[in-house]
């Protein structure tokens, strides 16, 4: 029961974690570059989080700082117009350009978010073995932020060697 997959809220109606980011399209319709900041002929875009627990904890370890992987931006595959936060390799992947430094604790939060939306998800379901998984994960990702504050973080490490804690 645990490989209970469901599919994206947002595509359904219902309310889900999205995040700012600039979009500048192609005329054709398409993605052509997507920003963390201005830039010339951007516009800024409610981008959704995804649902799926890899993409998620692979958010959540470069929001807290446990990586430093890039963040990329797809069309969302059944909601024509509608934008998702993914990790690379997705299809159609565009890389956001800019520092992540700046939204990293909103990023995080907002992650944190959408896994307590599918816990919801599956508690509204009566799947309450799955909504306390996703319950646990949530707890996962609050604890690597307060790890990340006191300098558990590859960003306070030095050429990504541990630091120990101290705080470079």
């Amino acid at each position: 029961m645990v490989g209970v997959e469901i599919g994206h809220p947002a595509v359904a109606g219902g309310v889900w974690p999205v995040i700012g980011v600039r979009v500048r399209r192609e005329r054709g319709g398409g993605l052509r570059a997507v920003s963390w900041g201005p830039g010339p002929s951007v516009v800024l875009v409610d981008v959704l989080l995804p649902c799926t627990w890899p993409d998620l904890e692979g958010l959540a370890r470069i929001a807290v700082g446990r990586s430093r992987a890039r963040v990329y931006v797809r069309e969302l595959d059944v909601a024509g117009e509608l934008l998702v936060l993914c990790l690379r390799g997705a299809p159609g992947a565009v890389r956001v350009e800019g520092p992540l430094f700046p939204v990293a604790e909103l990023l995080a939060a907002r992650v944190r978010a959408a896994v307590l939306g599918v816990a919801a998800v599956h508690r509204g379901a009566g799947r309450a073995e799955q909504a306390q998984v996703w319950r646990s994960r949530a707890r996962q990702i609050l604890r690597a932020r307060r790890s990340a504050r006191r300098g558990g973080s590859v960003r306070t490490a030095s050429a990504g060697l541990p630091s120990l804690g101290h705080r470079r």
